[in-house]
């Protein structure tokens, strides 16, 4: 008798398991090595909007989103793909011709975004031949929609030295 309960219930449990839907499977999300690949061709296609003035280029390398972050070299912030769009374009007009290099680059992998830091240069024409202007910046890559996007892009300048003492 017993037996035969303890094969009844052990029938029982195979056959609900074989008759319980299966798990979805879920997509494995990119390797450390393709999230940096896609970083290091965002910020490729970064530069190279940069340096065609492009503000509608450089756009499409933000996040298409109210809660994208972008700060300039100025230090004053926007929020929101519009404005950084908006930025972009007055930028270009109030710069033509600038470009802009990468001294140093560095990106690192934190769980489903990756990290950039590194040092730019930017060189200006002037009517009297050009102004060079270095900073730095850190950023944070994502893919969004898709695509690998900024969603936090900062850029800033040193301070100028204190004057000298008297």
């Amino acid at each position: 008798m017993r037996r035969t309960l303890l094969a009844m219930v052990v029938t029982i449990v195979v056959a609900a398991s074989a008759c319980a839907p299966a798990a979805p499977a879920v997509p494995a999300g990119p390797t450390p090595a393709e999230m940096m690949a896609g970083a290091d061709a965002l910020d490729a296609r970064f530069l190279a909007a940069f340096n065609k003035g492009d503000a509608e280029a450089l756009a499409d390398t933000y996040w298409n989103s109210p809660d994208l972050v972008s700060i300039g070299p100025d230090g004053m912030g926007v929020r929101g793909w519009a404005s950084a769009k908006a930025g972009a374009g007055e930028m270009f007009k109030a710069m033509p011709g600038a470009t802009l290099e990468y001294l140093t680059k560095h990106n690192d992998v934190h769980g489903d975004v990756v990290i950039g830091s590194g040092t730019w240069k930017m060189t200006i024409p002037t009517p009297g031949g050009h102004q060079v202007m270095e900073g730095r910046f850190s950023d944070v890559k994502a893919m969004r929609d898709g695509k690998w996007v900024f969603v936090m892009d900062h850029a800033s300048v040193p301070l100028p030295p204190p004057p000298p003492a008297k």
